[in-house]
């Protein structure tokens, strides 16, 4: 039977749930020790996405190298049972992740999101800092290069009402790296049965409605990042299909403390097609680089040591 606890057949990951006041009952995951510093990875929008799905490769590292890690499947999404009356808008998604923090007692985060998750963990740092240790954004945060791009966006799941396939779900995945052949079998498998869920096609369609009305709506915010103090890394593949690189610089050169990593040979995955780079830069990221960010080391401008 395919239902929540398959998600410890295919990753190892145990599942948790979160009554929310407004009806829904939030579905994440809760990796490693409790009393360790917290990292909230934000998934993605692509069809049959989870939390896990979207980071299987990125949570037991970060679990190995001692961090508590935190990841819901967001509304519209997985395993996450909606209320009637939250629709899964931008600032419904930013909402749930503040309410999810509550619940679990925690007063700040460190954020790692990607596409979507990219889009709402800069929504939720420009509007509550405070909350926010540091963010790494994966994909796209929402900001887009203003003067010409090698190459327009191209998203990988559309607003409107494409019939069902598998091998759209399968298309869907492929657009999302450089290299369709690292894809595992047995996650299109997952991604497939998540998909044919009852229902699940349905909200993927209108959490994809909401994802681009809240693009316009909520335009990316130059002037708040450019006062944010949050230190942030950008990490782009150079390949991607769905955000051109170009739209890393923009949100990296808005941010008031941002560093950005292009890799090479990479589409909208780096955390999963250079997931061996991308956890290194993460945990170097958590482990205090981020504070670099903020105030870079003097160095000695001396041409030799003494």
């Amino acid at each position: 039977m395919f239902d929540h606890s398959s998600i410890k057949e295919y990753f190892g990951f145990e599942s948790h749930w979160f009554p929310n006041t407004n009806g829904a009952n939030i579905h994440y995951l809760d990796e490693g020790d409790k009393k360790a510093t917290p990292v909230l990875l934000i998934h993605g929008s692509a069809i049959g996405i989870t939390a896990a799905a979207n980071f299987y490769l990125t949570i037991p590292c970060l679990v190995e190298a001692g961090y508590r890690v935190i990841a819901p499947d967001m509304y519209g999404y997985g395993w996450t049972q909606d209320a009637p009356d939250t629709p899964p808008s931008r600032e419904n998604q930013v909402q749930l992740i503040w309410d999810l923090m509550e619940h679990l007692g925690l007063p700040q985060t460190y954020l790692i999101g990607n596409s979507l998750g990219g889009m709402i963990a800069v929504s939720a740092t420009l509007n509550s800092p405070e909350k926010v240790l540091g963010q790494i954004i994966i994909g796209t945060g929402g900001a887009s290069w203003e003067f010409g791009s090698r190459r327009p966006a191209n998203p990988t799941s559309r607003g409107d009402n494409t019939p069902y396939s598998r091998e759209l779900v399968k298309k869907s995945m492929e657009h999302l790296v450089s290299n369709p052949g690292i894809i595992p079998g047995e996650l299109l498998q997952f991604r497939i049965q998540m998909a044919e869920r009852e229902g699940a096609y349905v909200r993927h369609i209108l959490a994809t409605q909401h994802r681009e009305d809240s693009k316009k709506r909520l335009p990316f915010d130059k002037s708040k990042a450019q006062k944010c103090q949050v230190p942030t890394l950008f990490m782009y593949g150079k390949e991607d299909r769905v955000n051109p690189s170009e739209d890393a610089l923009a949100g990296a050169e808005a941010f008031a403390h941002a560093d950005m990593m292009l890799f090479g040979h990479c589409g909208h995955w780096t955390m999963i097609e250079r997931a061996d780079d991308f956890n290194f830069l993460m945990l170097n990221f958590l482990s205090g680089y981020d504070k670099n960010i903020v105030t870079p080391p003097i160095r000695s401008l001396k041409l030799k040591n003494s």
